[in-house]
C-alpha cells in the first residue's frame, strides 16, 4: 500500500509540471491546480486517525473499495452508470459500466488457481477460507494496446459517461483487479455481449 503522506512529505514539482509526489514513497499524489488549490486523487491518500488500532487493509482492496464508492455515489448524483477511467496523461485505459451496487458476494479461496496467476495482489487474498463481501457489479472494457478505441471515442463524446482521472499505474493496477476478480467468476458469468464481467469490493 502506499504511504500515508503529511504535508511535511509532499513536494510539488516545478510549475512545468504540476504534479505532487511524495517523498518518501516517490508515488503521484495529486496536482496543483492553481497557488492555492491543490487536488489529490481518492486511490494514493488515507486519511488515518490517530489510534494506534487504525487497520491497514491490503492496497487492492482499498482501491477497489473507493473506485466503488465513487461509482455508486456518482452514479447517484448524476443519474450516470458508464464511466472511462483515465489517466492523468488524458489516456482513456478501462471502460467501466455499474450494473449492480447492492451485490453480495461468497468466495471460497481454498483452491483458488488465481493466486498463482496474479501474484502482485497475493496480499489481498486469504488462501484458507470461505467469506462474503458487499460488492458493486461491473462490466468493463480495456482500452490499453489500441484495443477498443472506437467505442472509447464514443464513450468520450457521450455527455452521460462521467470521466475518472486516477495515476496511470492506478488505472493499469485497476485493470489488473478487475482481470483477476473477473477469473474467479465461473466461466459461464465472465462476460456479458462484448463486455467482460467483474465484481469490485466495497
Amino acid at each position: 500500500m502506499h504511504c500515508v503522506s503529511s504535508k511535511n512529505h509532499l513536494k510539488p514539482e516545478p510549475k512545468a509540471n504540476t504534479k505532487v509526489i511524495c517523498k518518501r514513497c516517490k508515488v503521484t499524489l495529486g496536482e496543483t491546480v492553481s497557488s492555492e488549490t491543490t487536488k489529490f486523487y481518492v486511490t494514493e491518500i488515507i486519511i488515518r486517525p490517530s489510534d494506534s488500532s487504525f487497520l491497514i487493509i491490503p492496497r487492492s482492496q482499498f482501491v477497489q473499495s473507493v473506485i466503488a464508492q465513487c461509482l455508486v455515489e456518482l452514479s447517484s448524483a448524476r443519474s450516470t452508470f458508464r464511466f472511462t477511467i483515465q489517466g492523468q496523461d488524458g489516456r482513456v485505459y478501462i471502460l467501466l459500466w455499474l450494473l449492480n451496487s447492492d451485490s453480495l458476494v461468497i468466495e471460497s479461496l481454498r483452491s483458488s488457481k488465481c493466486i498463482k496467476k496474479f501474484p502482485l495482489l497475493e496480499d489481498s487474498m486469504k488462501t484458507d477460507s470461505t467469506f462474503a463481501w458487499s460488492a458493486v457489479k461491473v462490466l468493463y472494457q480495456p482500452c490499453i494496446k489500441s484495443r477498443n478505441e472506437k467505442l472509447a471515442s464514443s464513450w468520450e463524446s457521450d455527455i452521460s459517461v462521467h470521466s475518472l482521472t486516477l495515476p496511470s499505474a492506478t488505472c493499469l493496477e485497476l485493470l489488473l483487479i478487475l482481470s483477476r476478480n473477473n477469473a474467479m467468476l465461473p466461466p459461464s458469468l465472465r462476460r456479458m455481449n462484448s463486455f467482460q464481467v467483474a465484481f469490485l469490493r466495497m
